[in-house]
């Protein structure tokens, strides 16, 4: 399922990103290869849209992890070409935020969008 939560998710996020840290790039981030996903739902949220990927990642010495909600597709898979677009600190924390190729599948849009955090 294709839903509106994601895409909702991502516009709020977009306008809630602080300016780049000019010491930091993105090749801080895990590589797509080194992300695992796993179904996930949030016992908070009502179904469909709790229902998403959590994902993980183990790298450079530091635990990465996010999620998705209200969707049943799984952004590591390749028609996605997943990747990472910037990274930010904020409040001890490091966030990737990784985008990909937007698919229309039935007539429903998916900008797939993910952020990994880790402690910093």
């Amino acid at each position: 399922m294709i839903g509106w939560v994601p895409n909702l998710f991502s516009l709020v996020t977009a306008y809630n990103l602080p300016a780049r840290n000019a010491a930091v790039d993105t090749s801080q981030c895990p590589a797509v290869s080194d992300i695992h996903s796993k179904p996930y739902t949030d016992p908070d949220l009502p179904p469909p849209y709790g229902e998403g990927y959590q994902y993980s990642a183990q790298t450079q010495g530091k635990t990465w992890t996010g999620q998705t909600a209200g969707t049943n597709d799984d952004f590591l898979d390749p028609e996605y070409a997943l990747q990472a677009e910037a990274i930010n600190v904020r409040d001890g924390k490091v966030h990737c935020d990784y985008g990909g190729k937007r698919l229309i599948k039935n007539g429903e849009v998916a900008d797939p969008y993910l952020r990994l955090t880790a402690l910093k």
